[in-house]
């Protein structure tokens, strides 16, 4: 099993969306976990663009004037994982997956932390609310805006 995490300043850009196509092509990638979409919504057909694979997908709208900050996208590969619930928060997006190869089940919770330093708190208290609710093993992972 192969994930890609990446901030990647923008879905928009073609040159970007091209490398992520060939990332996901070329290295055999099972979840794509991108943050900083700057997108507020994403069409199935987008999506389905974006790998030879049939892909499950998730998303949290980016915020703030015109969709300039933020988003995050989530997917799993169809062939690799079954999907139960999908969650989100204001800084994540979570899926419970099904491992098939491995039967084993677990969670994987995708971040983007505020560049703005006064919400950190609120960060914080929400992914320590989601990773203590959590009744599976989890695996965390993003842009946590820390440094």
């Amino acid at each position: 099993m192969r994930a890609l995490f990446w901030n990647i300043c923008g879905f928009g850009h073609d040159g970007r969306r091209r490398q992520l196509i060939e990332y996901v092509r070329d290295e055999h990638i099972d979840i794509v976990a991108i943050q900083e979409t700057m997108r507020s919504d994403f069409s199935w057909p987008e999506l389905d663009r974006l790998s030879t694979h049939l892909f499950v997908w998730h998303w949290l709208p980016s915020s703030g004037n015109a969709g300039h900050s933020g988003g995050i996208l989530l997917g799993v590969k169809d062939a690799t994982f079954e999907v139960g619930s999908m969650d989100r928060g204001q800084f994540f997006v979570s899926m419970e997956l099904y491992e098939r190869a491995l039967n084993f089940k677990w969670e994987v919770i995708i971040v983007y932390g505020p560049a703005d330093h006064s919400r950190f708190a609120s960060f914080l208290e929400e992914l320590n609310r989601k990773v203590s609710a959590a009744s599976l093993s989890v695996v965390v992972g993003g842009d946590f805006n820390l440094l």
